[in-house]
């Protein structure tokens, strides 16, 4: 007999186009209608909207830009610290994002360098335009 499955690794197999719809149907928990909580139920849409466009758009390949790992664990990080400042309770909305940095932190991460690929793109540039070989 198998161990059961913990949620947070049955969240793991999860594709990530279903992750983009689930977490565009959740709700943030924000209710009141004061400036405050405005802007927090605003930021919260923002972070869903915006995350919902880069799940929709990743590949598969098991890999995670550093960058926007770090940008992602910052900002869940700053919207936990404005729910608890709001005295909002921990919603479905923060469960999931912190879920999702769970998956995010299974992927394999990449660090892209413009500056790295830029200048191997003009090396090779003039490599091509003049007939050598780039070996």
């Amino acid at each position: 007999m198998s161990p059961p499955i913990s949620i947070r690794d049955s969240f793991a197999e999860v594709e990530w186009d279903s992750l983009a719809h689930t977490m565009k149907a959740l709700d943030t928990g924000v209710d009141a209608m004061d400036p405050r909580s405005r802007r927090l139920r605003t930021k919260a849409g923002l972070v869903r909207m915006i995350l919902y466009d880069k799940l929709r758009g990743f590949n598969g390949d098991n890999s995670l830009d550093l960058a926007f790992f770090i940008a992602s664990v910052k900002t869940i990080r700053g919207m936990e610290r404005d729910f608890d400042s709001h005295r909002i309770k921990r919603g479905e909305f923060l469960i999931f994002l912190q879920l999702l940095l769970q998956k995010f932190g299974r992927q394999r991460l990449t660090v892209k360098k413009p500056r790295d690929m830029l200048a191997e793109f003009g090396r090779m540039k003039g490599v091509v335009e003049n007939g050598h070989n780039p070996l």
